[in-house]
């Protein structure tokens, strides 16, 4: 018998590429996109959109119907 997780939890795709933003670069050692010439964390910039859907709701995929 399977764990309940395993036979109900949803599996999700991996990302095989990710889309770097433009003039930003990744740091390993932070952990956050830093802009090249400024140094200004990604998540800082004014500019800066989040995931979300069209009603800027954060999707984390909890809204599943039909399970």
């Amino acid at each position: 018998m399977k764990h309940i997780l395993f036979e109900k939890a949803l599996v999700y795709k991996k990302r095989k590429e990710i889309t770097p933003p433009k003039d930003y670069e990744y740091d390993y050692i932070l952990g956050a996109w830093v802009n090249k010439l400024s140094d200004l964390l990604l998540i800082n910039s004014a500019d800066f959109k989040g995931q979300s859907t069209k009603k800027l709701d954060v999707e984390t995929g909890e809204d599943n119907k039909g399970q």
